[in-house]
């Protein structure tokens, strides 16, 4: 997994998907959330949460907003590693809430993020993936991390 990945940063970045299939994550695709734990330790304990309230959507229609973040923990150190957070966070308007019988002050309020290894960009590493509730992963990533670039 040491291939560098195109940013197309002119492309779609907000989408309808019709019949919603949220990603499944198994071993080969999630992130160690030990990992994920000292990266965002606020935010991983939302995760088993968020995967629960997104399967409660599959099937419906979904709208997504994709982004992504180039990210250095904060601190003084030299060698601090560079991460690229790509996150695909989903929601419903009031509309569609109601429309598929919930209460529209519910919200969907779940990303999923996908975390890149970044510190020596010949060498990329995809860590993995995992769901979060959107609002923490939001908040603390301004807390946690120098954003050093942000793409919506």
């Amino acid at each position: 997994m040491n291939k560098h990945i195109p940013l197309f940063e002119e492309f779609l970045n907000e989408s309808t998907l019709n019949r919603f299939q949220p990603t499944v994550l198994d071993k080969t695709n999630q992130i160690d959330e030990r990992i994920f734990k000292k990266l965002m330790p606020r935010t991983e304990k939302t995760s088993e949460e968020a995967m629960e309230r997104i399967w409660t959507f599959e099937g419906n229609t979904m709208f997504a907003h994709y982004q992504y973040h180039i990210v250095k923990p904060n601190g003084n150190k030299p060698d601090r590693p560079t991460y690229r957070l790509h996150d695909s966070q989903y929601y419903l308007n009031d509309t569609q809430m109601k429309m598929q019988g919930r209460d529209p002050k519910e919200k969907v309020n779940v990303t999923l993020v996908t975390v890149y290894d970044i510190t020596d960009p010949t060498k990329e590493q995809n860590l993995g993936k995992i769901w979060v509730d959107t609002y923490a992963y939001l908040d603390e990533l301004k807390r946690v991390f120098e954003i050093i670039k942000h793409q919506s």
